[in-house]
């Protein structure tokens, strides 16, 4: 088109008058022409297609509004309801056209109104049936024609204007919005069309007219200025480049059918690439648009629409060769020639990404301030400088049963919440003008309700600073802390008292703990002492039957040497009554000796171990022979029964520690079997296993009893816990098995058990009481 370039020539030598002449009576005969043959009878037919373009882009815009709505929905801002409420206001609200009575309606796919700003009876309805005058159903041919594009143009009769009863052809343009099932849709009057077609035709011939006649007269005068207007030409064109070709905006020039004539560095720049790579191509064919076949058709459209005309705008994202994401603002302006026809294009963007990002971070932390604002439970307001209240929460206004209209505007120490008692007004001013000097205040005052109840209030004042460091506003900021108060005075009063109780109350239990340790040590000697009358019982019980068999076989022994000496007075002793009476005494004297030997030893066993009991002196000892020694004290506790007692050591495993120690658990564990885990069992099994690992000696007891429910055995080594309370049971036996395993023995014991499933204890012992 060169339309950078000069287009004047010499022309030999024709006067300039003439050359300006020639074309210009031309121009006004062709132009006349134009006028009356052709552009007149089109004027109707361009401004049906103007306003249908123009219905279809105020639609867009009305959908652009909903989406971003629906932006806001997505990002948790607005809850579902409140998003298609908030968008069916804000089209309600929109009006345009040279009355402001042209509007948008929305139904949805179900054939329901959903919004009309001037048939609010429809709202809610079926609108299947509805029918116009002339039988069309309307709302179905809105739906069927959006089904497949999703927008179309439709025409039908409808209510003139805001006149109930009156009803003239109208073409609308309509359009989905699928997130909601929404079809939104605005028309016009086609009888509005007409009469501006009559009007602007009507204009153009008085304009013709008088356009005519002051050509002529500026016909010379143009003569005269043509020189002139040439090196303004250049001069504007110059201008022109420098402006384009130095801009930081994306700019490009099209022809009217959208061939890339001219682009800036800054253009080019941002897909990284060079002038003859794009020149002379369609604009949406090139690399700034690649990476969408969405977005390449869309700006052939809006290209399309700007080559008629229209300015368009629009928002599109670009990726650069690194996948960074852009936001472009642009714009497509037409620059059309006088009599109307697209010359050429300006393509024109900027990157609005800063913009973007700080527009969603602004709309975040609105929603977030309101949030706490208005849902804070703290009385909070915001003052200007000079301390008129401009924003107050609901908090606030609850406290005092006011509404927003009594206070807003008005001096903050004016409000009703500082008017008693009547000293708070001037310190309230003076912390105004401290915190409009940058302090902030902070205050416990005490203020009256109208009813003379005295509250008790924690005051802030902050000031707020923009990011210049400005001073814009005062943040008041309290909370009532009247019920903090009257609980502190009252622990206050309640401390002084109980301290007092507490001195009093240490004293008893000071000499009560001081009774219990005495009573505690006089139980665990007593426990000490039962044990060694078991082992005494036990004594007696063993040696009894060696012994008695002893006596038995001496008695016999005695009977026939006392019978043997009577033969031997009366001098009846035979040979065979000798022989036979030293047969008697060998098999009695072995008898006896046999079943002396056997309580001595046993007495020599019982010995060491009730000396290992009560004398607590360590040595050394084999396991596997004092757990049989354990064993055999404790005999008669279960002999005559069928329970059976199983132990697994080593032979050779030598310990040098304290035996008692040892007497008192096992001996402990082994009665708490007998009595209370085959308590009611006829035939039970104990198991004691000693191994020695890699770090410890592991003593492992277990029985096969009634076991134990959970909350006895958390409760099982604490001192006093017994099952067996009123019937002989003192509840220390685990107790001091737990303290000589810890304490004596340097160890940890643990135990399992669950109710019908036997019991099982755990002792680890060091490994330095090993003898190796």
């Amino acid at each position: 088109m060169g339309i950078f370039k000069n287009s004047a020539s010499s022309g030999g030598g024709i006067p300039v008058w003439l050359r300006i002449a020639i074309p210009t009576v031309a121009s006004l005969l062709l132009f006349t022409f134009v006028l009356f043959v052709v552009h007149m009878p089109a004027v109707k037919e361009a401004m049906v297609s103007q306003k249908k373009a123009s219905l279809k882009h105020m639609t867009q815009v009305a959908i652009s509004l909903l989406e971003h709505i629906r932006t806001q929905e997505r990002e948790g801002l607005l809850t579902a309801e409140e998003a298609r409420k908030k968008g069916s206001d804000l089209l309600h609200s929109l009006h345009f056209g040279p009355e402001d009575k042209d509007y948008f309606w929305i139904t949805n796919v179900d054939m329901q109104m959903v919004m009309h700003p001037y048939r609010p009876d429809l709202e809610g309805k079926d609108l299947t049936d509805f029918v116009d005058l002339r039988g069309n159903h309307l709302f179905q041919d809105m739906k069927n024609a959006t089904e497949k594009t999703g927008e179309n143009y439709i025409t039908y009769y409808w209510q003139w204007k805001d006149k109930l009863g009156t009803e003239a052809p109208k073409l609308s343009y309509v359009k989905r919005f699928e997130p909601w099932g929404w079809i939104v849709g605005t028309g016009l009057y086609l009888k509005d069309v007409e009469e501006e077609a009559e009007a602007r035709n009507r204009e153009l011939v008085l304009l013709t007219l008088a356009v005519l006649a002051v050509i002529s007269l500026l016909s010379v005068y143009s003569i005269n200025q043509s020189r002139r207007a040439g090196e303004q030409i250049q001069d504007s064109e110059a201008l022109f480049r420098g402006v384009f070709d130095n801009s930081f905006q994306l700019m490009c020039v099209l022809s009217s059918d959208g061939i890339l004539q001219r682009v800036n560095q800054t253009a080019l720049d941002l897909a990284e690439i060079e002038a003859e790579d794009v020149l002379g191509e369609y604009c949406w064919e090139t690399p700034w648009w690649s990476y969408s076949s969405d977005v390449q058709l869309n700006l052939k459209t809006l290209i399309q629409k700007a080559s008629l005309g229209e300015v368009c705008k629009d928002v599109v994202i670009h990726y650069d060769s690194e996948g960074n994401q852009f936001f472009i603002d642009f714009s497509i302006t037409p620059v059309s020639d006088s009599v109307g026809e697209v010359r050429f294009m300006i393509l024109e963007g900027h990157d609005v990404t800063a913009l973007k990002e700080v527009q969603e971070q602004l709309a975040i932390s609105e929603a977030m301030f309101k949030g706490v604002f208005d849902q804070s439970l703290h009385f909070m307001g915001v003052l200007s400088v000079d301390g008129t209240l401009l924003e107050v929460n609901n908090a606030a206004l609850l406290i005092r049963n006011v509404s927003v209209s009594d206070v807003l505007g008005k001096p903050f120490w004016e409000g009703p919440w500082w008017q008693e008692p009547k000293a708070l007004i001037p310190m309230l001013k003076d912390g105004v003008r401290r915190a409009a000097d940058g302090q902030t205040i902070r205050r416990q005052i005490a203020t009256h309700s109208e009813e003379g109840e005295a509250r008790y209030i924690d005051f802030s004042l902050k000031p707020a600073f923009g990011a210049n460091g400005e001073m814009l506003f005062l943040i008041a900021e309290g909370r009532d802390i009247t019920e903090l108060k009257m609980v502190q005075d009252q622990l206050k009063d309640l401390n002084a008292e109980l301290e007092q109780k507490v001195e009093d109350r240490t004293k008893e239990l000071r000499e009560s703990v001081e009774r219990l340790e005495s009573a505690q040590t006089q139980l665990i000697q007593s426990e000490k002492m039962a044990a060694l009358g078991d082992l005494v019982a036990g004594v007696a019980h063993e040696i009894n039957t060696p012994i008695g068999i002893s006596v038995t076989s001496i008695s016999y022994m005695e009977e026939k040497l006392n019978a043997l000496v009577e033969k031997v007075k009366n001098g009846e002793l035979r040979k065979s009554d000798l022989d036979k009476f030293v047969s008697i005494a060998q098999e009695a004297t072995k008898s006896s000796m046999l079943n002396l030997h056997r309580a001595a030893e046993l007495i020599g066993n019982f010995k060491q171990v009730a000396v290992d009991q009560t004398s607590g002196q360590k040595r050394k000892i084999n396991l596997h022979e004092y757990l049989d020694e354990i064993l055999l004290s404790l005999r008669s506790k279960y002999k005559r029964t069928q329970h059976k007692i199983n132990v697994t050591c080593p032979d050779d495993l030598v310990l040098n520690t304290w035996p008692g120690a040892f007497m008192q658990i096992f001996s402990n564990l082994i009665i708490n079997s007998l009595l209370h885990g085959f308590e009611g069992v006829e035939a039970g099994s104990i198991s004691i296993r000693a191994e020695v690992t890699e770090d410890s000696l592991v003593l492992q007891y277990s029985d096969d009893g009634n076991g134990m429910p959970e909350e006895s055995v958390s409760k099982i080594f604490e001192p006093f816990f017994t099952t067996r309370r009123g019937k002989g049971g003192t509840g220390l036996g685990m107790s001091i098995v737990y303290n000589l395993v810890t304490s004596r023995l340097g160890g940890s014991i643990s135990c399992t058990s669950a109710a019908g499933q036997g019991t099982a204890f755990i002792i680890s012992l060091p490994l330095d009481i090993v003898e190796v």
